[in-house]
């Protein structure tokens, strides 16, 4: 506080403050309890406000602000309003929700919206404490509030008739019984009929069918005036005051110029009334819903409107206040009139000159203005690629001409699903006179032997043509396809509905029909390759082998895609192709890791060992996510899960960290073919495979040469022990 002299100016530093200095103040801090919780207050203050209905020393320990803390108790009541200046009814009902507040005794009254009540509806009375009437202390409490009890607000007598399941349970377990619900009583108090007629009330109409609407198909057939069409039409009908529109519905580039209505929303008479009494005079009978139905035919001022369907909501109405249950829909005339939409003739474009595509010359060729060809965007958004789902087919292709060198080269045709193009790269050897790389580029490639410089573009190469054993002409080469990588085979065989090549059914199928159009053609199948199997295992055949039984039966109707498809659903040795895979992602992870320049095995192997505490030798899956995330592997985390998959687990499904130290290895590298041993001599510490060539084409070349199938599963789904039988 400054004290100020009025002798001197009211500038800064010609007053004094006294409270410069002062460290007490004396003014304390007030603490005390309200319900067992310690608050700081202003003042003491009588904090128990609102009466507890418990019994004394029963109350809980917890205050009842916390322990009712949204605990809402609600109750369904009405009250009842005089209308002194209508004759037909002598009250109006007004239905009220009660919520009583458990946390701190107070009550909120709201009555429900009703549309077209005539009255101001919503919250009533606000969230308060309410008084019991007569009475300056008392306030309405839980105990006062039950099913069948009048209660008072602000002059408002209440009456309670149900309440919910909560408040139920709740006042039950205080003890307190519960009487059952309580039924509405009428809206209105009417007064006795006098045994004349009800008489008509459109403000009763109103609001017992406002925002329904009756909706009828139909049609006016103007074909026998000139240049008369058939019109379709849409009709509705308003119960709220029995008045009808109707509108057109016009087909797109019809020629004709679409009007607001057909008919705008008026009664629309019977029949059509003289043009005096059109100025006064008694009301014409205009159509009802009992005059509409399907096949009805009304006269719109002269026109004949046929009702051909309805909506659902129509048919219910009907069903319900008439009582009708045929609805089916009549037929709708054709009209055979000039349409440009389809009647126009087919644009014709000039043929292909040689530039560009043919998806480009055609957008140049539509507008004057070049634009960009348009691709199909949907097929690109569920073809293109998801994470390691590329959907791209790989495929390796050997060179077919007269040319003995040309025939050792090795190409990887990829087909690409997003947009049904081709691309073909050469793998090249060393010594071989051939650089190897990109042979040919990424485009669609169309089918040999076919006119180019024509109008319509030809045929290409679709997915349907890419099976091991088909041979592609692409630019005047012709490649014989011989193997596919893991993706494309496991592709083919997830999509076996629209690739008959993988589609085991199918085959089996073939091979059925094979066996049983030749007279005991099963039979001797069967008995001569039953001594075939292995001798230790009953149940397993060699690869070698089993080509050679359905070569015999099958002759030239089975390709090797499909050889192999049967090879794969009942392969008898899973280890090989678990080290097969095994060694690919090996292949992918050595890649990832080279291009990240990441050589840290040593402080990889030091962070295990620290972590594995019990000297156990594994740890969790959990903890190695963890690990190698913090030692920062420059791998996505798909290729990361891929790998932990691969690793050695215990039965807790633990891992062996000595075997990721063994799959992470750098001078056991995985190398394209290892029976080649000077060429994996030479490239085990050379940078890491391409993409292309990590699918290992030299092990899917050898699947048919080694491996064995289990024979005895392939008799059982072949399914003709009944031919054996007979």
């Amino acid at each position: 506080m400054a004290i100020r002299n009025p002798r001197l100016p009211l500038l800064p530093g010609y007053g004094s403050n006294t409270l410069i200095g002062k460290k007490s103040f004396g003014v304390r801090p007030i603490f005390t309890s309200v319900d067992k919780v310690n608050m700081l207050v202003d003042k003491a203050a009588d904090t128990n406000r609102v009466p507890s209905f418990y019994a004394r020393k029963q109350a809980p320990e917890l205050p009842t602000w916390i322990m009712y803390d949204k605990h809402i108790l609600r109750f369904q009541g009405y009250y009842q309003q005089s209308l002194h200046e209508m004759r037909s009814a002598a009250r109006v009902l007004h239905k009220l929700d009660i919520f009583f507040f458990l946390e701190d005794g107070t009550i909120k009254v709201i009555e429900p919206r009703t549309d077209n009540s005539g009255f101001s509806q919503g919250t009533l009375i606000r969230r308060q404490r309410i008084r019991l009437p007569h009475s300056y202390d008392l306030y309405y409490d839980v105990l006062d509030l039950n099913n069948g009890r009048e209660v008072t607000f602000y002059g408002k007598i209440i009456k309670i008739i149900n309440c919910d399941h909560f408040t139920r349970n709740f006042l039950n377990r205080l003890g307190i019984n519960v009487p059952d619900p309580i039924p509405w009583p009428d809206s209105l108090d009417r007064t006795p009929s006098s045994g004349k007629p009800p008489k008509h009330r459109p403000f009763r109409q109103f609001l017992d069918h406002d925002r329904e609407v009756l909706r009828f198909y139909g049609y006016w057939d103007d074909r026998d005036t000139q240049f008369g069409t058939v019109h379709h039409l849409e009709i509705h009908y308003f119960l709220a005051d029995d008045t009808m529109e109707i509108k057109e519905k016009l087909p797109p580039n019809s020629g004709v110029e679409a009007a607001p209505m057909f008919l705008k929303r008026m009664r629309l008479p019977r029949k059509i009334p003289p043009h005096v009494e059109m100025t006064g005079g008694p009301k014409h009978p205009s159509y009802s819903p009992a005059d509409l139905s399907v096949g009805a035919v009304l006269n719109v001022f002269g026109r004949k409107v046929v009702l051909t369907d309805c909506d659902p909501f129509t048919k219910e109405y009907y069903r319900v206040t008439y009582g009708f249950d045929n609805f089916n829909p009549l037929p709708t005339p054709e009209d055979h009139g000039v349409c440009l939409s389809s009647n126009m003739a087919e644009r014709k474009l000039p043929p292909w000159n040689g530039y560009g595509s043919y998806e480009d010359s055609a957008e140049n060729c539509r507008t004057v203005e070049p634009k960009a060809p348009h691709r199909d965007f949907i097929k690109f958004l569920h073809k293109d690629r998801v994470g390691f789902d590329s959907h791209i087919l790989r495929f390796a292709a050997r060179l077919i001409n007269d040319n003995s060198v040309d025939g050792r080269r090795y190409f990887i045709v990829l087909y690409y699903l997003c947009d049904d193009t081709i691309s073909v790269y050469e793998l090249g050897e060393r010594n071989s006179g051939f650089m190897g790389g990109k042979f040919f580029r990424r485009n669609k490639m169309y089918l040999p032997d076919v006119d180019f410089f024509v109008s319509k573009e030809p045929p290409a190469y679709t997915d349907k043509d890419m099976w091991i054993g088909n041979e592609l002409v692409i630019n005047k080469h012709r490649f014989r396809l011989i193997a596919a990588d893991e993706y494309a085979l496991r592709y083919m065989e997830l999509h076996a509905n629209e690739y008959p090549m993988a589609n085991i059914a199918l085959i089996m199928d073939k091979i059925r029909r094979a066996l049983v159009s030749e007279e005991n053609g099963y039979k001797n199948f069967v008995a001569k390759y039953m001594e075939a199997v292995v001798p230790h295992k009953k149940e397993l055949m060699s690869v070698k082998c089993f080509k050679q039984a359905l070569k015999e039966i099958m002759c030239e109707k089975m390709t090797e895609h499909e050889f192999i498809t049967i090879i794969r659903h009942f392969r008898g040795d899973p280890g090989k192709e678990e080290s097969r895979r095994r060694e690919m992602i090996r292949s992918l992870v050595f890649t990832e890791l080279t291009r990240g320049l990441w050589d840290d095995r040593d402080r990889l192997r030091e962070g295990l060992l620290h972590a594995d505490e019990l000297g156990l030798g594994t740890l969790s899956l959990s903890r190695m996510r963890q690990l190698l995330l913090a030692h920062r592997l420059p791998i996505n985390t798909d290729l990361m899960e891929c790998m932990l998959e691969m690793l050695s687990k215990d039965e807790n499904c633990n891992i062996f960290y000595e075997d990721l130290m063994k799959f992470l290895d750098f001078q056991t590298r995985p190398v394209v073919n290892l029976s080649d041993a000077e060429f994996a001599k030479e490239v085990r510490h050379a940078p890491p495979l391409k993409d292309v060539e990590c699918k290992f084409w030299a092990e899917q070349e050898m699947i048919i040469k080694e491996g064995y199938v289990n024979w005895n599963a392939f008799l059982c789904q072949l399914n003709l022990e009944h031919v054996v039988k007979s």
